[in-house]
C-alpha cells in the first residue's frame, strides 16, 4: 500500500508541485502571475521539443495510470514532461525565495517523481535529466526577468 501511494505521489509530482508553488505565491502577485504563465508556456515548450527530438520511450513499460493515453508527442519520452514540471516549480519557488521547509517537501516529491517515471520504464535517465535541466533553465529565465522588471535593473550588464 505504501509503495502505491508512492507510486502515485510521483506520478502527480507535478501537479502536487504546482499547487503548493501557486499556494506559496498567492500574495506575490507578481511572481505568481509569471508563474502560472511560465507553467503553461513549460508545457507548450515541452510538446516542442519532443516533436523535434521524437526519441522513443524506453520499451518495455512497466503498466501505470497513464499507459494508454500516450498519443501524440505523448508518444516520446525526451525531455520527461514530468521532470521539466517538477524541476520547473522547484526551482522557480527556490529562486523566488521560497520557504525552506516547503522546498524541502517539494524536493521530495520531485526525487519521488523522477523514481516513478523511471521505475515504469516511462524515460531514461537522460530522459529525465535533460527534461529536469530544461525546467530548471526556463524557471531560472523567468525569475530572472521578472526580477529585473520589479528592480528596475538592466537586463544585461556588462
Amino acid at each position: 500500500m505504501t509503495k502505491q501511494i508512492i507510486d502515485y505521489v510521483g506520478y502527480h509530482g507535478p501537479v502536487i508541485l504546482f499547487a503548493l508553488t501557486f499556494y506559496s505565491l498567492i500574495n506575490r502577485t507578481p511572481y505568481l502571475f509569471v508563474f502560472v504563465l511560465g507553467s503553461i508556456t513549460n508545457i507548450l515548450l515541452n510538446a516542442l521539443l519532443k516533436s523535434v527530438f521524437r526519441e522513443p520511450r524506453p520499451d518495455n513499460q512497466i503498466e501505470f495510470v497513464d499507459s494508454h493515453n500516450l498519443t501524440g508527442y505523448n508518444n516520446y519520452g525526451l525531455p520527461s514532461g514530468h521532470a521539466q514540471s517538477v524541476f520547473f516549480s522547484l526551482t522557480y519557488l527556490f529562486l523566488a525565495n521560497g520557504e525552506i521547509l516547503l522546498l524541502y517537501v517539494m524536493s521530495c516529491i520531485t526525487i519521488l517523481t523522477l523514481y516513478q517515471r523511471w521505475k515504469y520504464r516511462r524515460h531514461t535517465i537522460k530522459q529525465l535529466l535533460i527534461g529536469s535541466a530544461v525546467g530548471i533553465v526556463y524557471a531560472w529565465v523567468l525569475v530572472y526577468f521578472t526580477k529585473c522588471y520589479l528592480h528596475g535593473d538592466k537586463l544585461f550588464r556588462i
